[in-house]
């Protein structure tokens, strides 16, 4: 975060844009450290009392749980609601529950300091955890320890916020984000947490606009202060100058306009300026976003992300049922077009703060008599651990179960399959098997597959971009996912705010990268398919056509700015800008490049705040 003074009295704050749009309110001051406890020394007689104290507001806890994630799940779906289950889980733990009813009846002391002394304890274990996204989890044991001390203080939790506030706070727990009427807050500024944090989760499910990374944002604002909330380019503005806000307001129309005038033109086909078709493809994470997909004219789905059943089925996996009812729906749905379906892209810390990695061990041991009996450490460094199809090939019951519902849909539609985090030739034989083997199985119960289901792999790490050749022997098609590639090839967490700002899809060492592979491709003779965030955004969109790429895959909202970018342009002009791209020695001599190309070619590059959504207006009270 920096932060730097303007003209009069206005300050303002760079962080993380972690859920879009504009916010503009008073500020709110929460001060989430939990409450004030004190040590309290029990008599004897007092123990057995204090023990029953303790399991009744458990219980409080527990119904107040409940009730907040059906609000939450009626509001935003069971993918977002699946956030409150880990701390419903950590309520019912006989482990951390009979730590805590323990210490109070073998030190003799009061409830609230032995839930006190045992969330400490598991706080000081997580804060050791370099993964983001598990560290990040400690917020669920400060939330759930929050919610106990309310409810032995006789107290509930309030969310009597001033219609129109921005709320700031170091952390803002999920429960306390999942109370809130979206429609009464302006936004949101939180001083820790990346793009994966639960609050950001919750903030763009809610669509709220909110900036995380102000470190010290509490003692940065003072409460009741003015701020806007910028959370598409990670500003927050305090005590904004009546310029500033006039200048968004009138930013924000000019977004709506053209907005507008894109989906107008959705119709249309999507050719370049020469005649050069492009495919126009959706990402998408679950099936509530096909409407969107079909409403934004994509070709089908270029990725189907498959993470969403796992949340679902949370603590359980998912069974081969209601995935293959889900792959069906999709395929039904993209028709001829078809649908690219990912295996699931986790790793095991991540399906251990689900709980399914208990029950996936327990099954391993039941059905082989082997499995891991020593207690789960989690992985210090996931991203570059157990993961996707290293987590799937370790775990092959998980992956059989998939294959087996995908399989099974591509009756009913065209299904394609594709491998993420490949390293290796032999791991995309090893699935092969696996697939060829399933299919065998199915046509043996009488159950109808495809003579072939394609199987493609995802290009997202160094490895795979100078094994692309090979990895094109062994596969069907290619895919680049660039979110991991950039990350990978750049060694910088994009969710991480201290480096977010060297994550740059115009690195050099990134173009040389994407253009290895689209000439492989193109050598094999095999389609390729760009599926990352790159293919979403302008600039990027026009170093991937002149590089090659006749197939991009995006989030359904960015579509139609693409397509109408695709409509204006002239592929040789492209083609010449990504050539002399390649032999620039600095992204932002990249850029330079391509913006006086868009200058020439007299293209326009609407804002890049229309990439977020649907322009939604300024919120503010």
């Amino acid at each position: 975060m920096t932060a730097n003074r303007a003209t009069h009295s206005e300050l303002v704050l760079r962080g993380l844009g972690v859920s879009p749009g504009v916010g503009l309110g008073p500020a709110v001051l929460l001060p989430w450290r939990g409450r004030l406890v004190f040590r309290r020394p029990l008599a004897p007689r007092e123990i057995e009392a204090e023990v029953a104290r303790f399991h009744a507001a458990v219980s409080i806890a527990r119904e107040q749980l409940q009730a907040l994630r059906q609000r939450v799940e009626q509001a935003l779906g069971r993918e977002h609601a699946y956030i409150l289950d880990a701390q419903r889980l950590m309520l019912e733990d006989v482990g951390i529950l009979g730590e805590i009813e323990t210490l109070i009846r073998t030190s003799a002391i009061n409830a609230e300091w032995a839930v006190k002394l045992v969330t400490d304890r598991i706080l000081a274990i997580y804060a050791e955890i370099k993964d983001d996204y598990l560290r990040e989890r400690g917020s669920d044991i400060e939330d759930v320890a929050h919610r106990l001390l309310t409810a032995l203080a006789g107290d509930r939790i309030s969310c009597a916020f001033p219609e129109g506030a921005v709320l700031v706070g170091e952390t803002l727990p999920p429960s306390l984000l999942g109370e809130l009427d979206p429609q009464r807050v302006a936004g949101l500024v939180i001083g820790t947490g990346g793009w994966t944090s639960h609050a950001a989760i919750l903030a763009r499910g809610l669509g709220i606009p909110a900036v995380s990374g102000i470190h010290g944002a509490l003692a940065l604002i003072e409460d009741q202060a003015p701020l806007l909330v910028d959370g598409t380019q990670g500003l927050v503005f305090v005590h904004p100058t009546p310029e500033v806000i006039r200048r968004y307001q009138e930013q924000q129309k000019e977004r709506e306009r053209r907005w507008h005038l894109l989906r107008e033109r959705a119709p249309l086909p999507t050719m370049t300026r020469d005649g050069v078709p492009i495919t126009v493809r959706a990402n998408i994470e679950r099936i509530s976003e096909l409407e969107d997909a079909r409403h934004f004219g994509a070709c089908g789905v270029g990725l189907l992300r498959t993470e969403f059943l796992f949340l679902q089925a949370a603590p359980e996996l998912p069974s081969e049922e209601a995935q293959w009812q889900a792959y069906r729906q999709v395929a039904e749905a993209a028709g001829l077009e078809g649908v690219v379906i990912r295996t699931v892209d986790w790793d095991e810390n991540q399906m251990a703060a689900l709980g399914s990695l208990r029950a996936l061990r327990d099954e391993h041991l039941a059905t082989t008599g082997m499995g891991d009996r020593e207690p789960w450490i989690p992985e210090r460094n996931p991203a570059l651990g157990l993961r996707a199809i290293r987590f799937s090939l370790r775990w092959p019951q998980v992956l059989k179960t998939q294959l087996r519902a995908i399989a099974r849909a591509a009756a009913f539609g065209n299904l394609r399959i594709v491998l993420p985090l490949i390293t290796s030739v032999e791991e995309v034989h090893q699935v092969r098997r696996l697939l060829d083997a399933v299919c065998h199985e199915l046509r043996t119960e009488g159950v109808e597959v495809p003579d072939r289901i394609p199987l493609g792999v995802m290009i997202e790490t160094p490895a795979a971009v100078w094994l692309a050749e090979e990895l094109a022997t062994a596969a069907d098609f290619l895919s680049l996912g660039t979110n991991d590639l950039i990350q990978y090839v750049l060694a910088v967490d994009r969710d991480n705010d201290r480096v977010a700002h060297l994550y740059d899809p115009f690195h050099p060492a990134v173009l040389r990268a994407v253009n290895h592979v689209m000439r492989a491709a193109e050598r094999a003779g095999l389609a390729l398919e760009v599926c990352g965030e790159m293919a979403a955004h302008p600039l990027h969109a026009l170093v991937l056509l002149g590089l090659g790429a006749r197939i991009l895959s995006m989030r359904p909202r960015a579509i139609p700015l693409i397509r109408d970018l695709i409509r204006h342009c002239e592929l040789a002009q492209v083609r010449d800008l990504a050539q002399r791209a390649l032999t620039a020695s600095r992204g932002a001599e990249v850029r330079q490049l391509l913006l006086r190309g868009l200058e020439e070619m007299r293209l326009e590059v609407f804002d890049e705040a229309l990439l977020n959504g649907s322009a939604p207006p300024l919120r503010d009270a």
